[in-house]
């Protein structure tokens, strides 16, 4: 095993959701190096998908928010709209990151899953269990993955989705840690998104085969490190114990 206080590890989470990370990383002895792939933008309050969502909102017997960003600009929205969730709604977080945003919001949650925080760990918890007839609310992204919604309408859920925030990939990379990367390398890549293995090949375009060649990929879940290999990712792929930003940097020490 490596010793993490050798490594160099690049940092692709947005701007505002880099912090925690990377003060693990640094307390864990390692460099961060901060290389935002993506910016995360709210979605129109005009939305005519927001408008119908809003329509159904009162009748939410249970409302999903699938990560951190869905917390943070889903309330934001609702408060901005003068609207609230049910009283009588139960809430789930997909992780605690999630749940505290939440909390600091005034929000009760009802559950979150343990150990992974993913769709799948979602739809496992007793509250999605005996869902038919009932209203689930889905406070998401734009572009994020359906099987959460596929599988409550498969228990028969009436499903509905709030869609608050958009994922946009970056077109200005910062040139000082490029420059770095062609003339040392780096040793680790974190991802916690397809979507954002996807804005990084684009943002690196014609030389991200070489410079990621050589860097071993810290990943959230199993399905993203298969993303990346299907990308054409050749590193060694370390698949963390959830995605939480303890568990990211956990994997750290498993990278020869």
């Amino acid at each position: 095993m490596a010793d993490p206080a050798q490594l160099s590890v690049v940092v692709t989470r947005a701007v505002h959701q880099a912090d925690e990370l990377c003060n693990l990383i640094s307390q864990a002895g390692a460099e961060a190096v901060r290389f935002p792939v993506t910016e995360i933008e709210a979605v129109e309050d005009s939305d005519p998908a927001l408008l119908r969502a809003f329509e159904t909102l009162d009748e939410a017997d249970v409302a999903i928010f699938v990560s951190p960003n869905a917390a943070t600009y889903g309330l934001s929205l609702l408060e901005r709209q003068g609207r609230e969730l049910p009283k009588r709604a139960r809430v789930l977080a997909v992780g605690p990151g999630t749940a505290r945003q939440l909390h600091e919001r005034g929000v009760s949650v009802s559950a979150v899953p343990q150990g992974k925080y993913d769709s799948e760990a979602l739809l496992a918890l007793p509250d999605l269990q005996d869902v038919a007839g009932r209203s689930v609310l889905i406070i998401r992204g734009q572009a994020g993955r359906e099987i959460l919604a596929e599988e409550l309408d498969c228990r028969q859920a009436v499903v509905s989705h709030l869609v608050c925030y958009r994922r946009v990939a970056l077109d200005n990379p910062d040139p000082k840690v490029l420059s770095r990367w062609h003339d040392q390398g780096f040793d680790v890549l974190i991802l916690t998104s397809a979507s954002a293995a996807e804005h990084l090949w684009q943002l690196l375009g014609a030389n991200a085969i070489e410079l990621l060649k050589n860097m071993a990929f810290v990943v959230s879940s199993e399905r993203i490190g298969e993303h990346c290999r299907s990308m054409g990712f050749a590193g060694s792929i370390v698949v963390a114990e959830n995605a939480g930003m303890s568990a990211l940097v956990s994997a750290l020490e498993q990278i020869a």
